[in-house]
């Protein structure tokens, strides 16, 4: 009777492990598509194309970081903020994007899906300069 007994005890324990290795192995096996902006600051030194063109770009210094500047794709609608606390435009070219300004940008990098090609894209534009 014992056994029975400390069996009965352990069963609410065991069925509780079970769930929590089911709950893991699920969670692990789903896809998660999640995205978080990598934010930068910097100087903006040459813009190419305009707002709407398909290979809208400009090359970005980051501040702190040595070597060459990096060139960013910049897609309409991406949001822009003229001045800190100001409200968010969602269309248009950001007026601070023009070579020598200091922005903030919001960048994730796009991974490769054949055909297309990976890139880093811009996501926000903050204009605090």
């Amino acid at each position: 009777m014992a056994v029975a007994e400390m069996t009965q005890r352990l069963r609410p324990y065991l069925i509780g492990a079970i769930l929590l290795v089911a709950g893991v192995i699920v969670g692990y096996g789903l896809p998660s598509n999640s995205v978080s902006p990598k934010s930068e600051i910097g100087v903006v030194k040459v813009v190419r194309g305009s707002m709407g063109a398909e290979n809208a770009n400009f090359t970005f210094k980051q501040k702190g970081v040595k070597g060459k500047p990096v060139r960013y794709f910049i897609e309409d609608p991406t949001p822009w903020q003229a001045k800190s606390g100001g409200p968010w435009n969602h269309h248009g070219q950001p007026a601070c994007l023009t070579p020598g300004a200091t922005i903030t940008i919001g960048v994730v990098n796009v991974r490769p899906v054949s055909p297309a090609q990976g890139k880093s894209m811009v996501v926000w534009v903050e204009c605090y300069s």
